[in-house]
C-alpha cells in the first residue's frame, strides 16, 4: 500500500512513520509538510527507500487532491483544525482517511461527512491515536459483550520521571494541549450533553505502578462526542473523559494559558501583529527540536482506563479495561507520548490500507475498527490490553488478546 502522512515533519507523526517504515505491507510513504528542511532531516534520519517527501499547503485544495490521488490511505497528522479540509480532499481523490482526533466539536462535524465518504467508496475514521483511538476500541470490546450499556468513563493519566522541574516538554502537540486547557469540556449525562468549566470534575485515583496517585480532570475530547452516538442503540446514558498530565508540565501550562499565550488573536507588539499562541509554538518547536534526540533517555508512562457498566442477560456487569503504555524499547529515540499516539494511528492506517474495513463511510474508531485485529496489532509492539469483568460481585481478569 501507499500511505501519505500529512504533517510528516511533526513530532507525534514520527511514531506512526516508524511503524509504517518497518511494515512489509507498506511499499511507499509520502511525507508532506510546509517545512521542507524538517522533512529532509526526517528522511535522512529514517534512511528508508520507501520514503518520499513533498511540500504541501493544506489550504490549496487542488494541490492536496493531486498529492493524495495515488495513495491508498491518508494519515492526517496535522492540527484538528485542518481535518475537514483534508477530508474534503480525500473525498475528491478517493483516498481512505484517518487522523489523531477531532477534539469534540470538529469530530461532530466530521461525522456529518459519512454520506460523502460512502458515495466516494472510501472509509474514514476520526481519532486513531491512544485517546481517542485505543480507548474507543476498548469501549467497543465491552459494547460487543453487553446487551445494554449504562455508562462509559475514560481516564487517561500521564507521568514523566525524566522531566526536570524547569523543563517544559509537551507530551503531544502544544496546539492541541492549549485547546484542551482553554475550551469548555463536555460530559454526557442522563442522555444529554452538559458543558463544564476547564479543570472541573477532579477525581483522584490510585493507578497501578508506575502511574501512582493522580487527579484527573474534565478535558474536551472527541470520545464524549462519538461514543453516545455509537452506543445509542444500547441505551447509553453517561460518557466522560478525564485527563491527568505530568504535574510540573500542567502547572506551567496553566500559567501560560492564564498569561494569554493560548490566545490565537493577534496583538500589537511595537507595531507588529503577533499571535501569542504562534510565539509559544515557535519557541517550543525551537527549544525541544522536532527531530528526536537519540541520547535522551525517555521515562514517561501513560495509563488508559475505560470503565463500562451495563447488562447482559438481565445481570449487571462492569468492565474495567486498561493498558499501561511506556517507551518502546525497540525505538529508544521516541518518548512514550510519541509512540503511544503515533503507533496506534499507524495500525488504523494499515487496517484501512489493507481493506480490512469493508464498509464505506465515515466513522469513529468504536464504530468500525475490528477489535481482535486491532488488539493483536498493538500487542506486536508490547501494548497489551487487560480486561476485568465484575459479574455478581465476582471479578475475573483476562487479556483482550490471548
Amino acid at each position: 500500500m501507499k500511505v501519505t502522512v500529512l504533517g510528516g515533519a511533526g513530532k507525534v507523526a514520527m511514531g506512526a512513520i516508524q511503524d509504517l517504515v518497518e511494515n512489509r505491507d507498506v511499499k511507499e510513504i509520502l511525507l508532506a509538510d510546509l517545512n521542507m528542511d524538517a522533512l529532509e532531516k526526517r528522511k535522512q534520519f529514517l534512511n528508508s527507500n520507501k520514503i518520499n517527501i513533498s511540500y504541501i499547503d493544506l489550504n490549496d485544495h487542488e494541490s492536496l487532491v493531486g498529492l493524495l490521488k495515488d495513495s491508498d490511505v491518508c494519515l492526517n497528522g496535522c492540527s484538528h483544525v485542518f481535518n475537514l479540509k483534508v477530508m474534503k480532499a480525500c473525498v475528491d481523490s478517493k483516498t481512505n482517511y484517518t487522523d489523531f482526533g477531532g477534539l469534540f466539536h470538529w469530530a461532530k462535524e466530521q461525522l456529518k461527512m459519512h454520506d460523502d465518504f460512502k458515495q466516494a467508496g472510501i472509509t474514514g475514521i476520526v481519532g486513531s491515536g491512544s485517546a481517542p483511538g485505543i480507548v474507543n476500541v476498548m469501549a467497543k470490546y465491552a459494547y460487543e459483550r453487553l446487551d445494554r450499556i449504562e455508562s462509559v468513563h475514560i481516564r487517561d493519566a500521564i507521568v514523566n520521571f525524566n522531566q526536570k522541574e524547569n523543563d517544559f516538554v509537551p507530551p503531544y502537540a502544544i496546539g492541541t494541549l492549549l485547546d484542551e486547557y482553554i475550551m469548555n469540556p463536555y460530559e454526557f449525562r442522563n442522555g444529554e450533553y452538559v458543558e463544564k468549566a476547564p479543570f472541573s470534575g477532579g477525581e483522584t485515583f490510585s493507578f497501578p505502578p508506575p502511574i501512582g496517585e493522580q487527579t484527573v480532570l474534565n478535558t474536551i475530547h472527541s470520545e464524549v462526542a462519538t461514543i453516545p452516538l455509537s452506543f445509542k442503540d444500547k441505551g447509553i446514558q453517561d460518557v466522560t473523559f478525564k485527563l491527568a498530565l505530568p504535574k510540573f508540565f500542567e502547572e506551567k501550562l496553566r500559567f501560560l494559558v492564564e498569561m494569554g499565550f493560548g490566545d490565537k488573536e493577534e496583538i500589537d507588539v511595537q507595531g507588529q501583529k503577533i499571535s501569542p499562541r504562534k510565539v509559544l509554538e515557535s519557541i517550543i518547536e525551537k527549544k525541544n527540536n522536532l527531530i528526536n534526540n537519540d541520547d535522551q533517555k525517555h521515562d514517561d508512562h501513560k495509563i488508559l482506563r475505560v470503565e463500562v457498566k451495563g447488562e447482559k442477560n438481565g445481570e449487571n456487569i462492569e468492565y474495567i479495561i486498561e493498558t499501561i503504555l511506556s517507551p518502546y524499547a525497540e525505538w529508544p529515540h521516541l518518548s512514550q507520548g510519541v509512540f503511544s499516539v503515533g503507533f496506534p494511528a499507524a495500525v488504523t492506517t494499515r487496517i484501512l490500507g489493507n481493506n480490512q474495513i469493508k464498509e464505506s463511510g465515515f466513522f469513529a474508531s468504536e464504530q468500525a475498527i475490528p477489535t481482535q485485529v486491532y488488539f493483536e496489532e498493538l500487542a506486536k509492539r508490547g501494548i497489551h490490553v487487560e480486561v476485568s469483568c465484575k459479574k455478581n460481585v465476582i471479578d475475573t481478569k483476562e487479556l483482550a488478546v490471548k
